[in-house]
C-alpha cells in the first residue's frame, strides 16, 4: 500500500518538490551530503538516511531497525550534529 509520501516522490520526485536528479544542480550538494553521512556512526547512518533522504517519520525508523522512537531521535540528532560540523 502506498504512502502519501511515496505518492508525492513519485509525482514530484521528492517530498519537497525539489528534484535531487542527476542534472538538477543539486548534484554536488547531493554527494557532499552523502560523504558526510558516510563517515557518520553506522547506526547515525541508517536513521539519517531513512529519515532525511527516504522521507521515514521517527516511529517508522524505529520499526524498521528494532529501536524505540526516543534511541532514533537521539541517533538523528547526533547524525544532524555532526554534519553540521563536519
Amino acid at each position: 500500500m502506498a504512502t502519501m509520501r511515496d505518492r508525492q516522490v513519485r509525482e514530484r520526485g521528492s517530498i519537497t518538490g525539489v528534484s535531487a536528479q542527476p542534472g538538477s544542480g543539486t548534484d554536488r550538494v547531493f554527494q557532499l551530503t552523502m560523504l558526510r553521512a558516510l563517515m557518520l556512526q553506522p547506526r547515525c547512518r541508517d536513521v539519517f538516511v531513512l529519515t532525511e533522504l527516504h522521507g521515514y517519520t521517527l516511529q517508522e525508523v524505529a520499526r524498521v531497525l528494532g529501536i524505540s522512537k526516543e534511541s532514533a531521535k537521539k541517533h538523528l540528532r547526533r547524525a544532524l550534529r555532526n554534519m553540521q560540523n563536519s
